[in-house]
């Protein structure tokens, strides 16, 4: 099962498990909000702001910083659903509140593009050499 299924069911399952709750939840993730899922409860007109993250089986899952971002600025109404086991038997997980509530760990990864020499001597002008200039450098 690829990445795209497992998160396909972890979807299925949130949004199912909000239908059952009586609310009505819609899926933004094409958005790009900060979560996937917005879902308002018909009784009290209350919106939950649902980040849904899948794993085949068990294992440590990642939040972006514009979902983190959303989860201090939303607190009490965003939610974490964790779906585990997500290829062989399903398991729900919960959790209010997570920027409130849990312990993270802050990974930075940086991107950078790499121009190889080949791009650099077929793609770029020459401005001819510079050995004035570098003399004048090393004095």
């Amino acid at each position: 099962m690829n990445d795209k299924q497992v998160e396909a069911i972890g979807m299925q399952i949130a949004m199912e498990y909000e239908q059952k709750q009586g609310r009505i939840p819609e899926d933004v993730t094409t958005q790009k909000l900060g979560f996937d899922i917005c879902s308002k409860d018909a009784l009290s007109n209350s919106i939950r702001y649902i980040e849904a993250k899948a794993r085949a089986h068990i294992g440590a899952i990642a939040l972006t910083q514009n979902e983190w971002f959303k989860a201090q600025r939303f607190g009490n109404d965003y939610y974490l659903y964790v779906v585990y086991n997500a290829a062989t038997n399903p398991e729900l997980h919960i959790i209010s509140n997570p920027a409130g509530t849990i312990k993270t760990e802050e990974k930075v990864e940086i991107v950078r593009f790499f121009v190889n020499d080949n791009e650099v001597l077929s793609k770029g002008i020459k401005a001819g050499t510079i050995n004035g200039l570098l003399k004048n450098f090393f004095r």
